[in-house]
């Protein structure tokens, strides 16, 4: 998902601000290992251990 379809699944406005706050978010999730970016701006749920094993 990108952030701005992240940001609309979240109920929140799509306006720049909401965007780049959830950005910065899944770049810090991605980061723990409990999110994946497998291309730039792109995110998904990471398949590790931090998915509820």
């Amino acid at each position: 998902m990108t952030c701005q379809e992240i940001t609309a699944a979240l109920g929140l406005a799509a306006v720049p601000a909401s965007v780049e706050g959830v950005r910065s978010k899944m770049k810090r999730l991605a980061d723990r290992g409990w999110a994946d970016e497998p291309s730039p701006g792109r995110f998904t749920l990471a398949a590790g251990p931090a998915c509820g094993s």
